[in-house]
């Protein structure tokens, strides 16, 4: 899936993952990531990637997010509460469960997957983040 030579942009591989949050782990707080990151366990906080990076994020079946959630491809599997901005590809797997709107640029959406919110696909060059999800915008202004 995410092989494809004709993908333009960031690229993270499914089998590299940097960062590894797991399941015997709960963590309070905001995290940035870059590269891939995999979570198996529960993050009460925003998880944003850092902006320009490649970024995957992965969240496990046993995986939860209480916070904005923001990654250029995503993987999810698990639970978030809280709004999810995808710039790339969003895989919604069967555990899938999301309570908050959705951004994305492409979609993949198993059977049993369900949202708890609005789904908006996002035009290439489109910059609808920083008005919808304040506090992406806001994380993200700090890194200046």
């Amino acid at each position: 899936m995410f092989s494809n030579s004709k993908k333009k942009g960031p690229q993270v591989t499914v089998d590299k993952f940097s960062s590894l949050l797991s399941g015997n782990v709960a963590l309070v707080g905001d995290i940035q990531f870059e590269d891939g990151l995999k979570v198996l366990g529960t993050v009460k906080g925003n998880v944003i990637h850092k902006p320009g990076a490649a970024s995957l994020l992965a969240l496990s079946a046993e995986g939860r997010i209480e916070g904005n959630v923001s990654s250029y491809d995503a993987l999810i599997d698990g639970t978030i509460v809280g709004d999810l901005y995808v710039e790339h590809l969003l895989e919604l797997h069967s555990n899938a469960r999301v309570m908050g709107n959705i951004q994305y640029r492409q979609l993949s959406m198993e059977n049993g997957a369900t949202v708890d919110g609005k789904l908006t696909r996002v035009a290439e060059g489109d910059v609808t983040r920083s008005t919808e999800y304040p506090a992406l915008a806001h994380e993200e202004e700090g890194e200046a």
